[in-house]
């Protein structure tokens, strides 16, 4: 549930990408976010322009963090679907991107219907923390440049976490400020960059990688790409100089939207400077959800198998031929309404958080048809936690 104060945030933030669309997309292109280059390049000069540069940066962090090609994936602040379009087209993904403000949602579908990804692609005005997706509904949740926008940053990997099917990769990029103590210039500047960016506060790399760990992921790492993407806030590289060149530019558009739109102005210098100082640092961060222990799921195959032999009717010799890679549909043929007894008498033995249909209901056709029977253990497993028993202690 939105506290009183995570909802005036949301609202202050979808205001200032609504106002701010048609200015980031002028200036940094369809990539809402920060580029990358290699050490001694500058943008415009010697190395990769912008456009390329933030190009690039979606695929540092798909390389980083070992996005699969065809993954199913949830884009937590999705922007205008830049970083969407590359994990749907040339990747073949499927991709779900959300966003608080209706504007970006609109403008991203209008990019994937351009783009011809509108079938894998799609972005809709939501909540991070209350997307309505059902559990384990995604192989990747990926976050680029969104996560200082909420507040409550261990909710966020407590919901990427149930978010994620057992295996799946959680993929961070994100602005971050240094570890330790800063002194009191050093905490103004951070105050004021948060002020113009509609930002609650700022966390440490080291932070995220505890939150994320915390959280019950695995495989944590994270790497510190500040000087990598410092250049993204050089005037050359944000454009931002051709605004400032006109006054009456920047107060028309004060008029038009309202005094919040400057914030969007004053943000390049002050961040040059926290990055001239070490004070902003920039990061990415990878995680997997972990997945059930073999020895439960083994231990779980024959008792649940047992359940579906009932409902279908069989005897001992069925179940001896039934094991853990045995295909729910292909092998065992079992009908919809075989299934739906098979989840029911599941939730009897193991509890009120395993809903079998409702699983089902969230994977593709050809995860479907792959089903088997240890993938129904795991599912039951990773559902109990780990440590809940079966209503009957077998």
């Amino acid at each position: 549930m939105e506290t009183g104060i995570d909802a005036g945030l949301n609202t202050a933030v979808e205001r200032y990408y609504d106002i701010t669309l048609d200015l980031y997309e002028d200036l940094w292109g369809e990539h809402v976010h920060h580029g990358f280059w290699d050490p001694g390049e500058v943008p415009g000069a010697n190395g990769a322009d912008r456009h390329a540069a933030t190009d690039r940066l979606v695929r540092e962090l798909v390389g980083f963090t070992g996005v699969p090609a065809g993954s199913k994936v949830l884009d937590v602040g999705c922007g205008i679907g830049g970083p969407a379009l590359h994990l749907a087209g040339a990747m073949g993904c499927r991709v779900e991107g959300v966003t608080l403000s209706a504007r970006q949602a609109a403008r991203a579908n209008e990019k994937a219907q351009a783009a011809g990804v509108a079938d894998r692609a799609r972005f809709h005005r939501r909540d991070a923390l209350a997307t309505g997706y059902p559990d384990e509904a995604f192989d990747v949740v990926w976050a680029l440049e969104s996560l200082m926008h909420i507040p409550d940053r261990p909710a966020f990997f407590a919901e990427a976490l149930r978010l994620l099917r057992p295996g799946g990769t959680l993929a961070v990029a994100t602005w971050s400020v240094r570890d330790g103590e800063l002194d009191e210039a050093e905490r103004d500047l951070v105050r004021q960059i948060l002020q113009h960016q509609v930002m609650p506060d700022f966390s440490s790399l080291e932070e995220h990688e505890s939150l994320a760990r915390a959280a019950g992921f695995t495989e944590v790492a994270a790497v510190d790409w500040s000087a990598a993407v410092a250049n993204s806030w050089d005037p050359s590289f944000a454009q931002i100089k051709r605004f400032e060149q006109g006054r009456s530019v920047m107060r028309q558009l004060a008029r038009e939207r309202g005094v919040d739109v400057l914030g969007f102005f004053h943000a390049g210098p002050l961040m040059k400077k926290g990055f001239d100082t070490g004070v902003i640092t920039y990061g990415a961060l990878r995680a997997t959800r972990p997945q059930p222990r073999d020895t439960e799921v083994a231990a779980l195959v024959r008792p649940i198998a047992d359940l579906l032999r009932e409902i279908v009717g069989e005897d001992d010799a069925w179940l001896d031929r039934v094991g853990p890679g045995t295909r729910v549909d292909g092998d065992l043929l079992a009908e919809s309404h075989e299934l739906a007894a098979w989840s029911l008498a599941l939730r009897e033995r193991y509890g009120d958080r395993i809903d079998l249909v409702e699983y089902v209901a969230t994977l593709d056709i050809d995860r479907i048809i792959a089903l088997t029977v240890a993938d129904v253990a795991g599912y039951v497993a990773t559902r109990q936690g780990g440590t809940q028993r079966p209503a009957d202690g077998g």
